[in-house]
């Protein structure tokens, strides 16, 4: 199973409505390194938006998932993949 054209934009513009967590962004089948990084580059960004709005005193609506902790989870997602980028690139 691939993502379709409209899953990949609804993906970019708002990941938390496609995947229930950061990791699931590096399984999903028909995407491309690129593709994955663009998602999770987003998902960190809302993310960060969304802890500066908590921290301004406006709680965030999903209070069962904690933003600090996707925002860990974003982070080594995004980690994971630019380690698995470079041994790609390695020719040992």
């Amino acid at each position: 199973m691939t993502f379709a054209a409209m899953d990949l934009d609804k993906a970019k513009l708002d990941p938390d409505s496609v995947f229930h967590a950061p990791k699931d962004v590096l399984g999903a089948p028909g995407l491309s390194p690129e593709e994955k990084k663009s998602i999770l580059v987003r998902w960190e960004a809302d993310l960060e938006a969304l802890l500066r709005a908590t921290e301004e005193g406006m709680p965030p609506a999903d209070q069962r998932r904690s933003p600090a902790e996707l925002l860990r989870a974003a982070h080594e997602a995004m980690q994971s993949l630019d380690s698995d980028a470079s041994s790609a690139r390695c020719c040992c």
